[in-house]
């Protein structure tokens, strides 16, 4: 397929040419064209195929190649790349004003290691079955709260258990954002929930495992915490040292 020139003017076949000229459309504009000395390329034309034109100095057709799919789509990932690439940029530029007030009451230590909890808490893998590594795979803590993992059809389907547990889970590493905003002494101690979430939330684990594995005679437990739990460890124990503190922006 012949090289093409990524400026040159895109358009697509609308027609084919047979006993009369083919039509193509380049933005919205109509071109008439045969095979003979215009058409650059070994594939035949097909309606709804790209192509590049090129014009001559009259404003004709001089020269239609047609367009690899797998290049189209390469431009169109790029396309969508440089759109996703600026709405991040508008979306950061309209969420600064709301972090700087974050910070500025929250503190930038205590605002960071609730960010990470909530991170570590639904994308690091926090434990896993067979080393993790196999293809039982391995979940997140907010998974691992949601499976039986005694019971095939919850590892099928894993974090659709306990949705009660997983609520208050979710309440608990949101809390601390309210903490600023509650003009009470108390509040500060609100960043020690999601503490408290993850240490029920381990033994709610470990019961699960003590329960599904632990009374198979002769079987090896397959259970296994990962990097992802102890990082939402240390990130809880960080936001619970706010609670020996008054919190940032907090009046009595």
């Amino acid at each position: 397929m012949n090289a093409v020139n990524i400026n040159s003017p895109r358009g697509t076949v609308i027609k084919v040419p047979d006993a009369t000229p083919g039509i193509l459309v380049v933005s919205g504009k109509q071109y008439l064209f045969t095979l003979e000395s215009v058409w650059k390329s070994a594939m035949a034309p097909s309606p709804n195929q790209p192509v590049a034109i090129e014009l001559d100095s009259a404003g004709g057709l001089s020269a239609i190649t047609v367009i690899d799919p797998q290049q189209v789509a390469k431009e169109r990932l790029g396309e969508l790349g440089t759109v996703a690439q600026a709405r991040g940029r508008e979306l950061i530029e309209q969420l600064r004003p709301v972090l700087a007030a974050m910070t500025a009451r929250m503190g930038a230590v205590t605002l960071g290691a609730a960010v990470l909890v909530w991170i570590a808490s639904y994308w690091l893998p926090a434990g896993g079955l067979a080393g993790g590594e196999s293809a039982w795979g391995s979940y997140s803590f907010r998974t691992l709260l949601g499976t039986d993992l005694g019971d095939p059809g919850s590892l099928a389907s894993p974090g659709h258990a306990r949705g009660l547990l997983r609520f208050l889970a979710f309440v608990a590493i949101a809390v601390p954002f309210t903490v600023p905003f509650i003009r009470s002494t108390w509040s500060r101690y609100l960043n020690a929930a999601p503490f408290a979430a993850v240490l029920v939330g381990w033994l709610v684990i470990h019961e699960n495992v003590v329960k599904s594995f632990g009374g198979v005679p002769g079987m090896e437990n397959p259970f296994g915490f990962k990097w992802g739990f102890y990082v939402l460890v240390i990130a809880c124990l960080a936001l619970a040292s706010g609670a020996l503190k008054k919190p940032a922006g907090q009046h009595t």
